[in-house]
Parts: structure tokens; sequence; C-alpha cells
């Protein structure tokens, strides 16, 4: 299993950035072009975006990544689960965490990210924890910039 921990401040109040971490329709809007995985998102549920909610990522590599919210407490944690797949062949098994709280006035963001590669696909685990290391730090790095400017 590859797993990923980082934690960074934001000087924004929490509600604003439960926000933006919790728009997933407008992940493409602030996700990092540079970003080894990630071109676009699209909903797949209807209604307001909270527990339950699903979505479909469109990755590099012709590879799709089917999520849903799996854990939505705003302002303080949102959590995600997602299938990415290959031409219908299941790759990894992916959760992400954000847990936010407000210490003096700025919002502390614990973000986890493990990912359980399948089949063949644990061969190159090894290469794909450090690729998940860096795209993790490059999206906590933009949730960051986005905020502070």
């Amino acid at each position: 299993m590859i797993k990923v921990a980082i934690k960074f401040t934001v000087s924004k109040p929490i509600e604003t950035v439960f926000e933006l971490i919790s728009d997933i329709p407008n992940y493409p809007n602030w996700v990092p072009a540079n970003s080894h995985f990630f071109i676009d998102t699209t909903m797949t549920s209807n209604g307001a975006i909270g527990l339950g909610s699903t979505y479909t990522d469109r990755l590099r590599g012709f590879v799709t990544s089917y999520g849903e919210i799996v854990r939505y407490r705003p302002p303080h944690e949102i959590a995600l689960l997602e299938k990415k797949t290959f031409f219908g062949i299941k790759l990894f098994e992916a959760n992400f965490s954000y847990r936010l709280k407000t210490i003096e006035g700025r919002t502390e963001v614990s973000h986890q990210a493990a990912a359980s590669p399948c089949g063949v696909f644990k061969i190159i685990a090894p290469i794909n924890s450090l690729i998940v290391n860096s795209e993790r730090k490059l999206t906590c790095k933009a949730i960051k910039s986005v905020l502070e400017g």
C-alpha cells in the first residue's frame, strides 16, 4: 500500500478552505496543469455535494477514476474513495481525506492518501509511490496557493 500524509496551514477561515476542497466540479480550475494524473472531472450524481456524491475523473494515460464522497462533515472533514481503471481493468483503489481545524485564526489541513495497487500493478508500486507522493504535494501546494494568492 502507498501512503502519504501532508500537513499544512492556510491563512483563511476553515469554511473557505473546506469550500474549495469539497467543490469537486471546480477542481479543473485549480488543480495544477502539471498534475501527473488529473485532466478533468464530472459529477455523476445529482444534487448538492455531500455524503454519497459521485464523480468521474479523466486522468492521463486513458485512466478513469470513479469516485465517491465517503465522509462529509463540513467544515471539518471530507474523504473520497476512488477506483482507478484503464479500459475497465482495475489499477488502484485510493482513499483521500482532508481534516481541517482552526488554529490561531488559520486553518490547519491534514491530508492523507492511501492507494492499493491491484493485480500486476503491485509490481510497480515503488515507482507509483514516488509519483503519488509528488502528486499529493502538488495538490496541497495548489490549495494553499489558490486560497492565499
